[in-house]
């Protein structure tokens, strides 16, 4: 077996004076657009619940307020300002001017505070568990990389992250919100795999000279691949140009796990396994014997379509079925909400039943890429977000390793 059977639970964690963020929390995140009078409401999210389930999340367009007018649009305000050349017409000396120019600057400065105001919450959706759940979206400007699930894990004695999120502005500030909660050492990081929103912010966490486990092959893509993963977030995504130092990533700071190990947080057992060949060449996964929960990474996607183009579809639907396939009470996704029902993970598995079966079809019958997108979706995958880009992303090195093994 993964794990040993499942053991009585227990939860000594002892909570900070101010009660956390936890299961009957509302968050509500309004992230507006600069466009002159009106406001996009990019993200209206509400999270409630005891697992954290989204309840409810729409897009919305309506008309600015004149304080938000005043708040998002500084700028505009100001450059239209200093643009008109018969102020002079209305009576309006110099230094009646330099004072409207400074207040539009004043609020100009506290816009930018409200924008770089905390924007790491964490649901603590069970006892000692707290989770920031990556937005169900493609990397953008304004999220930058925060697309996928970080997590940690409290014990009495210290603290387990899993992954370090896309950057190391995103580390800092996940461990400044995490001070929120517990006090205690961060002693071990897990890096599910090398992909930029899962790893990039390592650095923050090699200098406290935590503890980190990576797959050995994840490792080394990891330090191939990305300076220049890096370089194109910094150029397509506005990610500060400071964001990771691969130089300051070496051998010697990292442990590179090809089995399991099990740590102990103090009262709080953690498994951590190198699961193998799945969606990466080596994905790591955790288990909590006091909750028994999975951690599983990008082994599982709730809600959305996994994305493949790394992986290796066959294997990692093996994965599913014989590795993950075992008593548990709670799964933490890679990406989506936190299951309790193995039901859910056909989310996973049937995307890549399909992604399985669309290779082999094309491959036998020499179908191009832009026909696959014409090949019928089977329901059971309906309601999964992001499928196109998702399959558009992935599918041309797919056809190219099932050419190989089926053809060549």
């Amino acid at each position: 077996m993964l794990l040993p059977t499942k053991s009585q639970k227990k939860y000594p964690i002892i909570y900070p004076m101010t009660p956390p963020k936890t299961e009957n929390s509302v968050q509500i995140i309004l992230i507006k657009s600069h466009l002159f009078f009106f406001a996009k409401t990019i993200g209206i999210k509400k999270i409630s619940g005891g697992i954290g389930k989204i309840i409810d999340s729409k897009n919305e367009n309506k008309l600015k307020s004149f304080t938000e007018f005043l708040f998002f649009d500084t700028f505009n305000v100001l450059s239209i300002i200093l643009k008109i050349s018969f102020l002079n017409f209305f009576m309006i000396n110099y230094f009646l001017k330099l004072i409207i120019i400074s207040f539009f600057l004043f609020f100009s400065f506290l816009k930018y505070n409200i924008a770089e105001n905390n924007q790491i919450l964490l649901n603590e959706v069970l006892p000692g568990i707290l989770i920031y759940y990556g937005e169900n979206e493609e990397p953008n400007e304004i999220i930058k990389g925060a697309i996928a699930n970080k997590i940690a894990i409290i014990g009495n004695k210290s603290i387990l992250v899993y992954d370090a999120g896309p950057s190391k502005e995103f580390a800092e500030r996940f461990i400044k919100e995490l001070r929120k909660y517990s006090k205690k050492p961060i002693k071990y990081l897990v890096i599910s795999h090398r992909h930029f929103d899962h790893a990039y912010g390592i650095e923050v966490y090699i200098k406290k000279k935590v503890t980190i486990f990576i797959d050995k092959t994840e490792y080394s893509y990891l330090k191939k691949e990305g300076p220049l993963i890096n370089n194109l977030l910094i150029k397509n995504l506005g990610f500060n140009e400071n964001n990771i130092n691969f130089d300051n990533i070496s051998d010697e700071k990292i442990n590179f796990l090809d089995d399991s190990i099990e740590v102990n947080l103090g009262n709080r057992r953690v498994l951590i396994k190198n699961l193998g060949i799945a969606h990466t060449k080596g994905d790591l996964i955790a288990y909590d014997f006091n909750t028994n929960t999975y951690i599983t990474g990008d082994v599982i996607f709730i809600g959305r379509a996994a994305a493949f183009s790394d992986a290796n579809i066959p294997m990692w639907i093996n994965v599913i079925n014989n590795k993950l396939d075992l008593s548990w009470d709670y799964l933490i996704p890679g990406h989506g909400s936190i299951i309790n029902n193995k039901l859910d993970l056909n989310d996973t598995k049937n995307w890549l039943y399909f992604l399985d079966n669309a290779a082999k079809k094309a491959v036998s019958e020499g179908d191009m890429i832009s026909e696959i997108f014409q090949y019928p979706i089977p329901k059971e995958i309906h309601h999964l977000k992001m499928k196109s880009i998702t399959l558009r992303q992935g599918i041309k090195k797919q056809l190219d390793l099932y050419r190989k093994k089926y053809i060549e």
